[in-house]
């Protein structure tokens, strides 16, 4: 069992790259090393048909309604959110989320009202089938997006990161010309909410549309069965899972994590070397015709920094947690627990200590039992009966840098 190793590059320190194997060992060694091989994997296609760029149905007139308090072309608030629909509140201090969701238990229907300012916030969608498939739990995909208003309807839009300019202010117009964004999806706005900010029905676009996310393994699933298994609001991210028959009729459960992504966060990404090897986000960048290669690479990577850069040893600015999900057999937890923080060891080589912390999910004592492992804001290590051996460690990065922003391990 073969895993690449931990990729992280402090700024102006030098690289740490290093992978791990398990041959045919021990059960204690081959679950030791692949916990801390499968650290830095970092993308795997779970299906062969990405989001589907196609928006049949998309109504592409510019937004000609009155938003200044004039008479409102939606139906009212109370005749759409009707009273089945129960308001989630997921903060102790009941402070709003992300998104205002509305949930009919009985319909399986999961209404949302975006804020005022949705078309400025961007958006980081990541998906996964948490259950009823054999690699189940494995991240599926993940998207970079934000929303934008036509009329009565609402189009997520994906910003064009695979082509760029670094030349002149011509040479960026010339470029934002051509290599323009797309159109992943859209649905109808149902009406406005109480906060001004519109209402969609996320059923109608994660379980109906769930194809455009999933590819051909939702194809012609029956979404007359749909339940919410799931959904939570927090003031930075949205949690959902719903769970409905695919084509097989074999029950599925179906989780996206909906999470705000700063534009800046401080992060400065590094060009790849091609003689190691790592995980890249790439893009071509055609602002200097003098260049042969226009391809530029970042690496993928954590965004780890000394505390105190002044220290030869110093503890992170923020280090990487990871949570190990509580079916992991007891017997096991422990030599998990250590081939995570083998890894501590490379990143002591760069005067950085403790920088990974693992802490234990567990279902008896109730601890971190309110983290879900689909939730993008946490790193987890699950364990799968799936009747086959493997382990694989795929991570989510954000598409204009390459800095890991979430990582899980499934073994």
């Amino acid at each position: 069992m073969n895993g690449v190793g931990l990729a992280w590059l402090p700024s102006g320190e030098r690289d740490i790259h290093q992978f791990g194997a398990s041959g045919d060992r021990s059960m204690r060694t081959s679950l030791t090393l692949a916990a801390a091989g499968s650290l830095g994997l970092a993308a795997f296609a779970l299906a062969s048909d990405s989001l589907d760029p196609t928006t049949e149905g998309f109504d592409p007139r510019v937004a000609a309604t009155d938003r200044s308090g004039g008479k409102s072309d939606f139906p009212k608030f109370d005749s759409v959110v009707k009273d089945s629909y129960k308001k989630i509140v997921s903060t102790v201090d009941g402070k709003p989320g992300l998104y205002t969701l509305y949930v009919d238990e009985k319909t399986g229907d999961v209404l949302a009202e975006l804020p005022r300012n949705f078309e400025k916030q961007n958006v980081f969608f990541a998906y996964t089938i948490a259950g009823g498939i054999p690699t189940a739990g494995v991240q599926a995909g993940d998207l970079y997006a934000h929303w934008k208003r036509f009329d009565k309807r609402l189009a997520l839009i994906q910003p064009n990161f695979e082509v760029r300019s670094s030349g002149d202010r011509q040479s960026r117009a010339g470029t934002q010309r051509v290599f323009t964004d797309r159109v992943l999806l859209d649905v109808p706005i149902r009406t406005m909410g109480k906060g001004g900010g519109p209402v969609i029905d996320l059923t109608d676009l994660l379980v109906k549309q769930s194809s455009k996310f999933f590819g051909r393994l939702t194809s012609g699933a029956n979404t007359r069965l749909v339940t919410v298994e799931k959904a939570k609001s927090f003031p930075k991210n949205v949690e959902l899972a719903f769970k409905m028959p695919l084509r097989s009729g074999k029950l599925a459960t179906l989780a996206y994590s909906i999470a705000e992504i700063p534009e800046n966060t401080g992060y400065k990404p590094r060009v790849a070397d091609e003689r190691v090897g790592y995980f890249t986000t790439a893009h071509r960048d055609i602002g200097d015709a003098s260049k042969e290669n226009p391809w530029v690479r970042y690496i993928n990577r954590w965004n780890v920094q000394k505390a105190d850069p002044k220290l030869k040893m110093s503890p992170p600015k923020q280090p990487i947690v990871f949570y190990v999900e509580h079916t992991t057999p007891v017997r096991y937890r422990r030599w998990v627990r250590d081939g995570i923080l083998e890894w501590n060891k490379a990143f002591e080589k760069v005067g950085i200590v403790n920088a990974i912390e693992v802490y234990q999910q567990d279902a008896e004592t109730g601890a971190h039992m309110e983290k879900d492992p689909e939730d993008a804001r946490y790193n987890f290590f699950l364990w799968t009966n799936a009747d086959m051996g493997f382990a694989i460690g795929p991570s989510r990065v954000h598409p204009k840098t390459g800095q890991i922003l979430d990582a899980d391990i499934v073994m």
